[in-house]
């Protein structure tokens, strides 16, 4: 194992984290406008952690996630900043 993969991990996870916040904010400021666009916005934010939640629990159950506690933390991570970086960046416009 590599010897730096741990604290590139726990990198990759504050640097996620510092990003979710973002998108709380940016979300928070969105969903105080109302009307139909908080709405929309609500109802994605929700449909968005089901449904990776659910991809992710599939994953796991079928042995996709990874073969290392490392390699599955790795690949949630992943599919988690995927979409908090795209969110970050369709709120920030």
């Amino acid at each position: 194992m590599d010897p730096l993969a741990m604290s590139r991990l726990a990198f990759d996870w504050w640097r996620l984290c510092i990003e979710s916040s973002q998108v709380i904010a940016l979300r928070s400021m969105r969903m105080m406008q109302g009307g139909a666009v908080a709405q929309r916005e609500a109802v994605r934010m929700v449909s968005e952690k089901w449904e990776t939640a659910a991809l992710l629990g599939m994953s796991a159950a079928t042995g996709q996630a990874g073969n290392t506690p490392e390699a599955a933390m790795r690949g949630a991570m992943q599919r988690y900043q995927t979409k908090v970086s795209a969110n970050r960046r369709r709120l920030s416009r």
